[in-house]
């Protein structure tokens, strides 16, 4: 839980006491808890936070206190100073002027309060609502949610890019909605599952229904949020439930790059999936799975989707709900061909494309030593084949000119000649030595069919496959159309079409990224309720037959 503002971190302990959601609003306003006072003269600033700064935060200039606190009020008091500027000048200036025309004062706001503000991280180490995903939240802060773990994955199935990296661990989830029962019920259901033991003609109630259930991963950049009922992504699930969408979703909480590095993001969300074919089959009732990611839980999905695709040890997704997902990590690493193609929409949206969070990326990705990235010629290779695997960039440049799609971030070329011309060679030896044409794609298939020149790497074993997306499941992809995601979430939508994915998308009207996670008082309701709509009518579409078999685990 969030120690001081309610949407940053800096302490690695749980707090029983969750954030109420977050809106700009209430953004300012910090929880109280027992090692945060706030001053007489002001309500909004913390006293110092006691807790070191995790080690890749620690060469910033103001990560440690008095500093950070310092930073964060400046931050924010000058941020909230700007919002009656912004008023009058939106108010007065023609809508020409506003990052979009049709954008009403609070999106405006919006945008640029998040996008300034986003500053902290940059600087001080701050992140964004997080918490420890290794302890257990009180039952009574949930009034939304069942917690529960799920254990370990399996040992036999800890193979493919997951065998080897961050240790395997239980993982919590929250479950919508709440199982609510009274302590009534729960005496009673334990006396008769006594006295049913042994009785040959007691048998279960017969449920031949088909239960959509969703499976969650939050977004945050791999690097913020959590899966709590309380965080801004949670309204996702719980639009999903309200609306009758889906019958119950399982939200992941799954470690964070700063608590344990790539793959772990992936064996968490694995070790879910387990847990709800087992669960679902141990109860005798038919399911079908829909994973469902926002950012770069859209990114993990597509992850997830592969890894079951590539290793064969579960069955397939029933369809994948993608939205807004990042499917281009390797621009977030520097100095990679992806991270000089620059993004559009720099001011529809509050994503910011700073050097700093990309190098915090890169810091934390594959666990590197505090205060930077690869620094041998081993790390870089890791690097350089991890970030541009089918697994983690799936429409990079690289990985699509690798499956012979078009790269829709750069249709001409002409970036791709100036990184190769004017980047590449700057570069120290050991980070060229990767990052060249040949050195990346020495795994492009030949037209003659021979195999991948790197077939023993694990990151690899997509090559089985005829395509890029060859066997993955129904899809639907919504994406603002005024976000900076939007080259390469076209990109996704390409590739998978050319591949015989059956795919819907819905380009939400002039909205900025991950719409669904931002409250509705700040957005345009229209806007929201139609991506609800969309999302819907796929859902009923497809997903209400009853072949489901009661067997879910291949």
């Amino acid at each position: 839980m969030d120690k001081g503002w309610p949407f940053l971190h800096s302490s690695r302990e749980n707090d029983v006491k969750e954030t109420q959601e977050s809106e700009v609003g209430a953004t300012i306003t910090p929880h109280i808890t027992s090692r945060l006072k706030l001053p007489s003269f002001l309500n909004i600033m913390p006293l110092l936070d006691s807790t070191p700064p995790y080690p890749h935060y620690e060469h910033l200039p103001y990560a440690r206190e008095p500093w950070k606190s310092g930073y964060v009020f400046m931050r924010l008091t000058t941020t909230l100073l700007m919002v009656p500027w912004w008023a009058v000048y939106y108010t007065f200036m023609p809508r020409s002027v506003r990052p979009r025309a049709s954008w009403n004062l609070r999106q405006c706001i919006y945008v640029n309060f998040i996008r300034r503000v986003f500053k902290v991280t940059e600087v001080a180490g701050v992140t964004w609502g997080t918490r420890d995903p290794t302890l257990e939240p009180a039952d009574i802060t949930l009034s939304e949610t069942t917690w529960e773990w799920a254990e370990p994955l399996k040992e036999e199935w800890r193979t493919g890019i997951i065998k080897e990296g961050a240790p395997f661990t239980r993982v919590g989830c929250y479950i919508w909605p709440r199982q609510a029962k009274s302590m009534k019920d729960t005496i009673m259901d334990k006396v008769h599952r006594k006295s049913d033991v042994g009785n040959p003609d007691t048998k279960a109630p017969v449920d031949d229904k088909t239960y959509l259930v969703g499976i969650f991963m939050h977004g945050g950049g791999y690097c913020h949020m959590s899966a709590h009922e309380s965080s801004r992504t949670s309204r996702i699930p719980r639009g999903l439930i309200k609306r009758g969408i889906l019958d119950e979703v399982y939200s992941v909480e799954y470690r964070l790059l700063q608590i344990a590095p790539f793959p772990a993001v992936v064996q968490d969300a694995a070790a879910v999936y387990q847990h709800v074919l087992e669960k679902y089959e141990t109860m005798g009732k038919k399911c079908k799975i829909i994973l469902c990611g926002d950012s770069s839980g859209g990114n993990l999905v597509l992850a997830l989707t592969r890894w079951l695709r590539d290793e064969g040890h579960m069955r397939m997704p029933d369809g994948l709900i993608l939205l807004s997902p990042s499917c281009d990590t390797s621009h977030d690493l520097p100095e990679t061909l992806s991270s000089y193609i620059p993004r559009p929409n720099e001011w529809s949206d509050y994503l910011v494309d700073n050097p700093e969070p990309r190098a915090l990326l890169q810091r934390t990705f594959l666990g590197f030593p505090k205060g930077g990235g690869p620094t041998t010629q081993e790390d870089e290779r890791r690097l350089m084949q991890i970030g541009h695997s089918e697994y983690v960039s799936p429409c990079s440049p690289i990985v699509l000119e690798r499956w012979g799609h078009t790269v829709v971030q750069d249709p001409e070329g002409q970036h791709r000649r100036d990184f190769w011309k004017e980047v590449l060679p700057n570069l120290p030896h050991f980070m060229k030595l990767y990052r060249t044409p040949n050195a990346l794609n020495p795994m492009v298939r030949t037209m003659t069919g021979e195999p991948w020149d790197d077939s023993n790497n694990p990151y690899r074993k997509s090559c089985q496959f005829p395509s890029l997306f060859a066997a993955f499941p129904k899809t639907i992809v919504v994406c603002g159309d005024g976000e900076r995601l939007v080259r390469e979430v076209r990109a996704l939508v390409a590739a998978m079409s050319k591949d015989g994915v059956d795919i819907t998308t819905y380009w939400a009207p002039d909205a900025c990224h991950d719409p669904l996670m931002i409250n509705e008082n700040w957005w345009d309701k229209k806007v929201l309720n139609s991506i609800w709509e969309e999302i819907a009518k796929w859902t009923a579409s497809g997903f209400n037959g009853d072949d489901t078999k009661i067997s879910t685990l291949v």
